[in-house]
């Protein structure tokens, strides 16, 4: 009997050891903390990918969030500090030390860049830092991987489970337009193809356009748009929702003429990206030709923990539908 309780303790521990080590998307074994109760998302990506499992440990955001948005929030995630962005130019290391985050959380490209900063991190601060990948298909992975990590388990099945569906929508047949997405208050700077801002069209099938470059974000002019001649434009500003009804110029791109032109819906989250995270489902499944109202609906209630009321609903959609 004492032999066979013995077996049963090593057993019991070798699990919980295991349960105490995930391998990230670079390839790291990180230790995490037996008790994660604050997780400190390193940019936008992460944190709307947290506010989706697990609002109630998020730390802050690490980015400007304007009061309509935490208004169609879980109340957790909706209370949130601005806190400082882990991803962005300045070391703001002993910031991130001094608000003593249980777990660092990086959400997107795995590229040297973000690798090399969340190894960097890590030694830096002595905090676990992981960095799950943010291609949308992988995206039922991450939840899983995250749920678990974060002993959020059936949480983390949910969203996986409806992200497997939307990711799994048939397309239109013989529909693969060439799209230019552009962003801005002004519509004249576009995304690049083959970028995480524009992998909703490419999971589409559709064909990205925008002027050479370097970069995943070109500046351009509506003569620039008018020659690449795409056959649907989708902006991610709601002000250019006027600017389209009333504007001589943009009408003389063919896809504004001919009402291809399209506002995606902006709140809480881009549909398209802004940030390119989870948030991106909307728009594979709007552009797949799903009702815009049943996701908005669907989505907010279960990946944003926030039930839409009718005053919210006409918000959410008041550029899309404008853009019709």
């Amino acid at each position: 009997m004492l032999g066979r309780s013995i077996l049963a303790l090593l057993l019991l521990w070798s699990t919980a050891a295991a349960a105490a080590d995930v391998v990230d998307a670079t390839g790291r074994k990180v230790q995490l903390p037996d008790h994660i109760a604050h997780v400190l998302p390193a940019g936008p990506p992460a944190a709307v990918l947290l506010e989706a499992l697990a609002p109630d440990l998020m730390v802050g955001w690490p980015s400007a969030l304007p009061p309509e948005a935490r208004g169609l929030l879980a109340p957790g995630a909706a209370s949130a500090p601005e806190i400082p962005r882990l991803t962005g130019k300045d070391d703001v290391t002993d910031k991130i030390k001094a608000l003593n985050p249980d777990l660092i959380l990086d959400y997107g490209t795995v590229a040297p860049r973000y690798t090399d900063l969340a190894k960097a991190t890590q030694e830096k601060t002595g905090i676990p830092t992981i960095l799950l990948s943010g291609a949308m298909a992988d995206i039922p992975k991450t939840f899983r991987t995250l749920g678990a990590v974060l002993h959020r388990e059936e949480r983390g099945e949910t969203l996986a489970r409806l992200a497997e569906g939307l990711l799994t929508l048939p397309l239109p047949p013989g529909n693969q337009p060439k799209v230019v997405y552009a962003r801005g208050e002004d519509g004249l700077t576009l995304a690049a193809p083959d970028t995480d801002l524009t992998e909703v069209f490419t999971r589409l099938g559709w064909h990205v356009v925008a002027p050479p470059g370097q970069g995943a974000l070109r500046k351009t002019t509506i003569e620039g748009i008018r020659a690449l001649d795409p056959d649907v434009v989708i902006f991610g500003d709601h002000s250019m929702q006027t600017t389209i009804a009333t504007s001589e110029a943009w009408r003389t791109v063919r896809a504004v003429r001919e009402g291809h032109a399209f506002i995606a819906p902006s709140l809480p989250f881009g549909w398209i990206e802004e940030p390119p995270s989870v948030n991106r489902l909307l728009g594979l499944a709007w552009l797949s030709g799903t009702d815009p109202g049943i996701l908005a609906v669907v989505f907010n209630a279960v990946v944003y923990g926030h039930v839409l009321t009718p005053v919210e609903f006409d918000a959410v959609l008041v550029g899309f539908r404008q853009s019709q």
